[in-house]
């Protein structure tokens, strides 16, 4: 059975999983949400889920965030560490045999 590649790196799923608590935290719905962000109510879907689908995020996108929300990037990401090449800031990539 092939092992299944995830689309994201755990700190992308980290930061979408804290996008959907912000608007949890925050009392909106899903439509109120995706109204302030300025996307459909399926892209904000998309950009909560952290399953092994759904979209990537993008700089503009976190910026709204914090703004919407209030929240500076820094404590959007939570805590990092100092080694780049962990396996937090990468995904694994499938290779084609």
């Amino acid at each position: 059975m092939p092992h299944r590649q995830a689309k994201f790196s755990p700190l992308t799923i980290r930061i979408k999983e804290q996008i959907r608590l912000l608007r949890l935290l925050a009392g909106h719905s899903m439509s109120e949400g995706s109204a302030l962000l300025g996307v459909s109510r399926k892209q904000l879907e998309d950009i909560e889920t952290s399953r092994n689908y759904g979209c990537h995020l993008e700089i503009e996108l976190l910026a709204k965030v914090k703004v919407v929300y209030k929240v500076s990037i820094d404590e959007l990401l939570g805590d990092l560490p100092a080694d780049t090449d962990g396996e937090l800031f990468s995904r694994k990539r499938r290779r084609n045999a």
